[in-house]
């Protein structure tokens, strides 16, 4: 067996102890300043800062106490706070140069979140007005803005420093020998770092040379694998996807009673860019589409990478606290919104509303696309946030170059085909594999602005006729337990993709018996926009995707038939994350993206899902996958809509099993019995200790099941 962490070879016997080296990394830290350092070891045992003697330090969380927490909180606040400055003064400086420099210091501060998440294991907290408090002290001193790139490097010092006394400060008032005490000695040590790191790109920049703060860092990284010299083509995402030789006359959109042809798309399309340019969009500037699905929603996407921006779609329903955490990660240059009333200053300058875009979008010049090198950032995805704050995911306008390959060779997708896809176009699995895939092949694309039900998907199909459906597996239920899925095949659908969660085999047979057709499960994610896994008649795992190539991280592991994370080859694979090194090293390997799931080869070439890395857990020392107990519990009883295992410590501190389950109203005391006898036939180690009827699973906006969520509850 192999450890779900560090992914080295386990015993799996029951009395066999388990210790996984991923969870204790080996730490240093300084004596003197307090830094931390990781390694195996340094020069003559010296802090590489300060000169300080090292000593061993013991892993702790931050969560060991009150104390500690709010220290690290407060360190979340300087970070945060010091990116909302920077991202601001970029909005307001009318110079590049600065401009640029702003905007480079935001992703430092984004890089240093980072850190801190990964070190003491925590999310970004939501903010509170007390650290607003101690917020304000720290920045009290930046009375006015920059005038010129010198003051901004000097000032952004000063931050820095100020923060390195503040957590000193804090210190010296903690109890002797306390986790608050070192936690706040190690923070003001980073930012002493962070002060000294400035110091040296200053001195860099004075006298002419690149720096770390220079160019895109995403883009230079994979320039560097390229051999020397090798010319970079010109091109533009979405005039490969309207240039392909379609129709002009063919129904390209159909949302309720518009519809758009090509010709019709191409020239408003053409005149969105024109629009973009008239209000200071330049190459590389980010637009936020924050509209509900729809016709406007996809012209103003195409229309800003058509004018060499960087389009992000944005969920109109988002909490304001992650949209305020966005806004100063991305530093948008224009946010297209129904209006800018839940949108803080000094962003919501930057709204335009959808009633101002419409009329400007029909007296606006059309423009011809703008031609960029085509590793140039085009648009923004959002990973899921199933394991935390969701990650911005950039993607080069060559992704698109192949976008449609998949859909054509693998999923049967042609020019007379409509597609129709419930999930929200913000999500990554229908903008690229309904919309982009079915405009570069010249089909129609059926949109719908209302968030999807399984009565409101039933009702579009019947009035669009649809023949391919692309949705969840959470959905796919909801249409079978509705008795909606007969009607589907009625009104002309052919072909049922899913993606997004893994597709209980339960469920795919179920709706085989109602429907005739089989579901084709697929896996992809943000970083690769396809489904790059899908599943094919007769095979016993999903099977690579036509130009997709696969490879276990783990070769030994998966020869062995036990877990292993995946290395995927995609020509549609993103450059990065924005912001997150740390998290780009470990996820992308060598021109591969290695996702956090698991897998288990299937014997013929394909893989089987066994769920992420905090859904196989081991518990009394044998390993059990959380995906594999859900599907054992999937159909167990009429009511029993959904259902979702997690593993939490009793009061001893030993993990078992939980089950969380939604019943439909007046069943609830027929599914516990049925749930309570089908758990007493299971093995010891995966029966549930505990079963908890939800009124919903918590859910990412895109639908995936946060099981850390569930875990808190009992928590």
């Amino acid at each position: 067996m192999q450890c779900p962490k560090c992914h080295q070879p386990l015993a799996d016997e029951d009395d066999e102890p388990y210790i996984c080296c991923a969870g204790a990394p080996i730490e240093w830290q300084c004596q003197q300043c307090g830094k931390i350092s990781e390694g195996f070891a340094f020069p003559y045992g010296r802090c590489v800062q300060c000169g300080g003697r090292l000593a061993l330090r013991e892993h702790e969380t931050a969560g060991a106490d009150t104390g500690s927490m709010a220290a690290v909180r407060m360190a979340f606040e300087v970070e945060l706070g010091g990116r909302a400055f920077y991202q601001r003064a970029a909005a307001s400086s009318g110079d590049e140069e600065m401009r640029a420099l702003f905007a480079r210091l935001a992703v430092m501060e984004g890089e240093h979140m980072e850190t801190l998440s990964r070190r003491y294991h925590v999310d970004v907290p939501e903010p509170s007005p007390a650290f607003r408090i101690e917020l304000a002290a720290i920045f009290a001193a930046v009375t006015s803005r920059p005038q010129d790139p010198a003051n901004l490097f000097l000032i952004a010092m000063a931050l820095e420093q100020k923060a390195a006394g503040f957590f000193a400060e804090r210190a010296g008032r903690a109890p002797e020998g306390s986790v608050e005490r070192r936690l706040f000695q190690e923070l003001a040590a980073e930012e002493r770092e962070h002060a000294a790191l400035l110091a040296t790109e200053y001195k860099r920049w004075r006298a002419g040379k690149p720096g770390l703060l220079s160019g895109d860092p995403l883009i230079t990284a994979v320039r560097a694998v390229q051999p020397e010299g090798t010319p970079v083509p010109l091109c533009n995402g979405a005039a490969l996807l309207l240039r392909n030789g379609q129709d002009e006359a063919g129904t390209a959109l159909i949302c309720g009673d518009q519809r758009l042809s090509y010709g019709e798309l191409r020239a408003q399309v053409a005149r969105a860019a024109g629009l973009w340019r008239q209000r200071g969009i330049g190459n590389g500037d980010r637009i936020a589409i924050r509209l509900v699905d729809g016709i406007d929603w996809v012209v103003a996407w195409l229309g800003a990478v058509w004018a060499g921006a960087v389009a992000v779609g944005v969920n109109p329903r988002i909490p304001s606290r992650e949209w305020n955490y966005i806004l100063d990660e991305a530093g948008f240059g224009l946010i297209l919104a129904e209006s800018a009333a839940d949108t803080p200053a000094p962003w919501s300058d930057r709204v335009l509303a959808l009633a101002e875009w419409q009329p400007a979008l029909a007296a606006a010049t059309p423009v011809e696309p703008q031609m960029v090198e085509e590793d140039q950032p085009a648009f923004w995805t959002h990973s899921s946030g199933t394991s935390g704050q969701p990650k911005a995911v950039v993607h080069a306008h060559q992704a698109l170059r192949a976008i449609e390959r998949v859909g054509r060779e693998r999923l049967g997708i042609s020019v007379d085909d409509r597609l129709f896809a419930t999930s929200r176009l913000f999500f990554s699995y229908p903008l690229a594999n309904s919309v982009f895939t079915g405009l570069r092949l010249g089909a129609t694309v059926v949109l719908d602005p209302q968030w999807p039900t399984a009565a409101s998907v039933a009702a579009t199909v019947a009035a669009t006729h649809p023949t391919i459906l692309l949705s969840v597996p959470s959905l796919y239920r909801g249409l079978w337990q509705g008795g909606f899925a007969a009607g589907l095949v009625q009104a002309g659908v052919r072909r049922c993709i899913s993606a997004g969660e893994a597709l209980p085999e339960s469920l795919a047979v179920a709706w085989r018996g109602q429907t005739g057709l089989e579901i084709i499960d697929g896996y992809g994610a943000s970083e690769t926009l396809i489904l790059v896994m899908t599943s094919q008649s007769g095979s016993k795992g999903l099977q690579p995707s036509p130009g997709i190539g696969i490879r276990p991280l783990d070769e030994a592991a998966a020869a062995a038939g036990a877990p292993t994370r995946l290395l995927v080859q995609a020509p549609t694979l993103a450059l990065g994350y924005l912001d997150r090194p740390a998290a780009q090293s470990e996820s992308f390997r060598g021109g591969a993206f290695c996702p956090a799931d698991l897998f288990v080869a299937s014997g013929d070439g394909g893989w089987r899902f066994a769920g992420r890395e905090d859904s196989l857990v081991k518990i009394s020392g044998r390993w059990v996958s959380l995906v594999d107990v859900e599907e054992r519990f999937a159909l167990a009883a009429d009511g029993l809509q959904e259902v979702a295992a997690v593993a939490v410590p009793d009061r001893d501190g030993i993990d078992g099993v939980a089950l969380f389950y939604v019943a439909s109203p007046g069943t609830q005391d027929a599914v516990e019995r049925r749930l309570l006898e089908r758990g007493a036939a299971l093995p010891p180690h995966q029966r549930p200790r505990g079963y908890h009827s939800v009124a919903a699973l918590p859910r990412t906006a895109t639908g995936k099941l946060l099981r850390r969520r569930l875990a808190e509850l009992l928590r």
